[in-house]
């Protein structure tokens, strides 16, 4: 029985899952799958991506005359013999910036190596078993290396010189990168001075001219022998290039060549257009790809490839054609629904492709209810989410690849929702940046690196503590808090206390509240500051710091009473503006600065003012949802959300309006949260799932069905309201504690798990 009640559970909510699909256009599709990653595999806060490989014994390679030159691409070549193949070759590899990995011709990495880090003087390395692709006989191990040296980026610090590193040691078989290696600048990639991305990114746009291509170097018959020996210039952890981590995320999924949706359209495509012809081919969801072609032209054509986020400062790509049929891959990644190429006159088009890859995670929540509005804006949020993860979590995929702390904690929590546990080491990799960064002053800066100097927006950072708890009540990850704390408290100690008992306004490097207009400054700083000496006080309390925790609730008291002054009979305002400002009042909610008794007037604020921009907008509806009001936050999640959703594209804008700021930023993905979390009602009681609550809100919906990959496994809930009668369908973790609130009489199919049942109203209001 139990078994055929678990299947009819996963039925409907595969029903309500299939039913979403053809809601919204095909943009609103993403790929879902229960093959959850357990997180049993990730320990407690990942040491193994803090801790150093000290012994080293390879040397850092580039060529003699290029070393410090900017936007080169360099090809190595090794050619090894072996008498057996080993069972596991493990290699250790690193560059500055980025390589792509060939062994006897075929693909062992694509593009490899995340962006240096974490500390300053300090990178990654990649670890890769090779044994695979090696045989008996002679074998030839070649790498493309892309070093950047952009000095003015965001999240990106080059060690000033390019260099690649590999060291690969068994019982029988060494190879070492040194001087035995064969060396040759990659002079097809020119670094043009036409078609700059904008200074935030450390990646370069590509212009590649085939007529001065090496040939098939990474075919078996290459002849490598005019190429010059590689020149040694440290030993691995030593040098320019600094301590050298291991890259503690996955390699990035790799999904393949794909057709574009209309591919077929221009296959044996002929340009006969005097100026020629911009060919524009469809993505089926916003993705971070590289863009393929396959033409028969004359030489010196140029092919410009580009997409819909380009004008936006995003790299783009230049191809110059040599004679005959060639074809190209742009290993520059971009992002887009559209791909451009503006192909010249006389140009044959054989075939266009594209290879999407992205952060190898799966999607492993999922939310449906019969509002196919609501279905649709979970699933662009969880798109927008998958597009900004790669080396980092970051604000856009295009416009700056960097990972601004306010983004950060808002992609992280939308993870908890929706995909499985590898996502936790992109967060746990970003917070391990951060730390590594903190100087003398005790500042948590808000993206780093940046130019080698710091940076800091206080409500950033002060919203990223919060988020630090967050990350341990999802997680139980008790290490996680212990790394956190000091840093944590420390930063909170730098903001005073005026003789009102607010707090000092801080300005930071950029007096920044929020996107969305006529900010209460004065209230929003004081109630994150509130808030994060909440978080931080529960951590003390957790790891037994008592004094601490004594310390500061007076501070906290403090601050109280001085917030009080700012209540009025239309809710909390400062002197400074005019009107209740939607977003003071909602973190005085969420902090715990408010009480019930002003839930009436603080309602009336956050359903008549809309100052918040879609960063913002997550802690409004999350305030409304903590007071009860669920009604009106889905109102106010529908008239918010409408122009975004009104337009035919698979990810959110950065503001409201599409002309403005990027079209692909996570922090606009709040509604998957409040969706999940307070719609479905899925939140742990207990850190770690421990102990779980299960509160559909019944009076939104006739039927609703949620997924959420907890870190203890899959809890998955439905319900069906039907000629009065409710089905609540709900399957645990095995050995998980749930309290599930259900209508009262309603029928409950519950599996896996020690569940207590509360029956609440009979008219399925919650």
């Amino acid at each position: 029985m139990q078994i055929i009640q678990t299947i009819i559970s996963y039925l409907v909510i595969a029903a309500g899952f299939v039913a979403s699909l053809f809601s919204w256009g095909n943009n609103s599709l993403v790929p879902y799958s229960n093959d959850y990653v357990i997180p049993e595999k990730i320990p407690a806060y990942s040491t193994v991506s803090t801790i150093a490989k000290t012994d080293w014994i390879a040397e850092w390679i580039w060529d003699k005359d290029n070393l410090t030159e900017d936007n080169v691409w360099m090809c190595f070549n090794k050619k090894i013999t072996l008498d057996n193949v080993p069972n596991e070759l493990v290699a250790c590899i690193s560059a500055d910036s980025k390589y792509w990995l060939y062994i006897n011709g075929k693909t062992v990495v694509f593009e490899g190596n995340v962006k240096r880090g974490p500390a300053e003087n300090s990178g990654y390395y990649d670890s890769v078993d090779i044994a695979p692709y090696l045989k008996e006989g002679e074998n030839s191990i070649c790498a493309l290396v892309w070093y950047w040296d952009d000095e003015t980026s965001y999240s990106y610090n080059s060690s000033g010189q390019g260099g690649f590193l590999f060291e690969a040691v068994s019982e029988d078989v060494t190879v070492l990168s040194d001087s035995s290696w064969k060396v040759k600048r990659n002079s097809a990639y020119i670094d043009s001075i036409f078609y700059p991305p904008n200074y935030r990114l450390a990646e370069h746009s590509v212009y590649f001219d085939a007529r001065k291509e090496i040939g098939d170097w990474l075919g078996a018959d290459f002849d490598f022998s005019s190429w010059e020996n590689a020149t040694e210039y440290a030993t691995g952890g030593e040098g320019a290039y600094g301590t050298l981590y291991p890259r503690g995320i996955p390699f990035l999924k790799d999904y393949g060549l794909k057709e574009y949706e209309n591919s077929s359209d221009y296959e044996n495509y002929t340009v006969t257009k005097l100026f020629g012809e911009k060919i524009t081919v469809d993505v089926p969801y916003n993705a971070q790809l590289t863009a393929y072609l396959k033409v028969e032209a004359p030489a010196g054509k140029k092919i410009r490839i580009t997409t819909e986020n380009t004008l936006s400062g995003a790299v783009s790509t230049t191809y110059v054609t040599k004679e005959g049929v060639q074809e190209f891959e742009a290993l520059g990644w971009v992002n887009g629904e559209h791909i451009t190429y503006k192909i010249p006159k006389g140009v044959k088009v054989i075939s266009l492709m594209y290879r999407e890859t992205g952060y190898d995670s799966s999607f492993s929540g999922n939310f449906v209810c019969d509002d196919e509005f609501l279905n649709s804006l979970w699933q662009k949020s969880l798109r927008t989410l998958y597009v900004t993860m790669r080396d980092n979590f970051m604000d856009c995929p295009d416009r700056e690849r960097a990972q601004w702390w306010g983004d950060v904690t808002s992609e992280m929590i939308m993870t908890m929702y929706s995909m499985d546990s590898n996502s936790y080491l992109l967060y746990q990799k970003g917070v391990e940046a951060m730390l590594s960064h903190i100087d003398d002053t005790g500042v948590l800066q808000t993206v780093v690196p940046i130019n080698g100097d710091y940076f800091e927006l206080p409500v950033q950072q002060l919203a990223g503590i919060v988020g630090f708890l967050t990350y341990y009540e999802y997680t139980g990850d008790v290490a996680f808090v212990e790394k956190v704390y000091d840093a944590s408290l420390n930063y909170l100690k730098l903001w005073e206390t005026g003789e009102d008992n607010l707090v000092v306004h801080r300005e930071g490097s950029w007096d920044w509240a929020d996107w969305g207009s006529k900010a209460d400054m004065t209230a929003i700083e004081n109630a994150w500051v509130y808030y994060a000496l909440s978080a931080v006080q529960d951590m003390a309390e957790l790891l037994g710091k008592d004094e601490d925790a004594a310390i500061i609730a007076q501070r906290k008291s403090l601050i109280a009473d001085g917030y009080k002054a700012l209540w009025t009979e239309d809710g909390y305002k400062s002197k400074d503006v005019r009107k209740p400002d939607d977003r003071a009042n909602a973190l005085a909610v969420l902090s715990g600065l408010a009480d019930e008794t002003q839930y009436g007037v603080i309602k009336n604020v956050l359903t008549t003012t809309a100052n918040s921009s879609p960063y913002m907008e997550y802690y409004v509806l999350e305030a409304l949802c903590q007071m009860g009001e669920y009604e009106s936050a889905k109102d106010r999640i529908k008239i918010r959300y409408e122009g975004m959703m009104g337009e035919d594209y698979s990810t959110l804008w950065e503001f409201w309006d599409s002309w403005r700021g990027t079209k692909n930023h996570a922090w606009s993905g709040g509604p998957l949260v409040i969706m999940s979390k307070h719609f479905a009602g899925v939140t742990p009681l207990e850190a770690g799932y421990e102990k779980v609550e299960i509160k559909p809100q019944y009076a939104l919906s006739d039927s609703m069905s949620c997924t959420v990959p907890s870190v203890k496994g899959l809890v998955s809930v439905s319900y069906e309201i039907t000629d009065g009668n409710c089905a609540v369908y709900l399957t645990l973790p095995q050995g998980m504690k749930a309290v599930l609130y259900v209508p009262y009489g309603a029928t409950v199919n519950a599996n896996g798990g020690d569940v207590e049942i509360v029956e609440t109203t009979s008219d399925f209001a919650g």
